[in-house]
């Protein structure tokens, strides 16, 4: 008798549903302390990249010409730090005999790219699904290596100019402009998200 009521009945006692229907499991909602505060991460990162790049923007073009001047100095090549509206100039004499004047402007001493980097990391944060010290520490990362790679390339007009004249400048500045910057933008920011690991939630 049973068993004919149980094939007479094709619903489920319990939920009152069809047998063999599809039951979606009931998604259970995810604990605050899992949620990632992506905002909040966000927020801190801003505000660390602001407090670094701040001290940069006000004292960095004469450090970077003072490290240049004494640089080529070592190196037995004549320079003069000067200043022209407030930027700071080396006036180099080059193997010729000639004088070359070179501006040390945001460009060149790298600041315009770390900055473009720094909002460029900023914006992509999302998909770094790590903690937030390791996002700092990988945007501090690109900024030191943002501005090496500008010490190369001023290094490499330098030498350029030095010993082809200052009419290489323009090429030299064309070959190490900051259409290179791509290659370290998307190295730094290829290596971050390749050691960031998304946390999940384990069962």
């Amino acid at each position: 008798m049973s068993q004919a009521n149980s094939v007479s009945n094709p619903f489920c006692p319990s939920c009152g549903r069809l047998l063999g229907a599809f039951h979606a499991r009931p998604s259970l909602p995810r604990s605050p302390n899992q949620a990632k505060p992506r905002i909040l991460h966000g927020i801190i990162a801003i505000a660390v990249f602001t407090f670094s790049c701040v001290p940069l923007w006000l004292s960095f073009q004469n450090w970077f010409a003072g490290v240049a001047a004494r640089v080529l100095s070592a190196g037995q090549i004549s320079v003069v730090e000067s200043s022209s509206a407030g930027t700071p100039l080396l006036i180099i004499t080059l193997l010729d005999g000639s004088e070359l004047s070179l501006l040390m402007t945001c460009q060149r001493c790298g600041l315009v790219s770390t900055t473009i980097f720094g909002f460029l990391f900023l914006l992509l944060l999302h998909p770094l699904g790590t903690s937030l010290l390791h996002k700092i520490a990988w945007l501090e990362i690109g900024v030191l290596v943002g501005l090496t790679w500008s010490c190369l390339r001023l290094s490499v007009t330098l030498l350029v100019s030095y010993y082809f004249g200052a009419g290489a400048l323009a090429l030299a500045d064309f070959l190490t402009g900051p259409w290179t910057d791509i290659f370290w933008v998307v190295a730094m920011w290829s290596l971050a998200l390749s050691t960031s690991v998304p946390r999940r939630r384990r069962d």
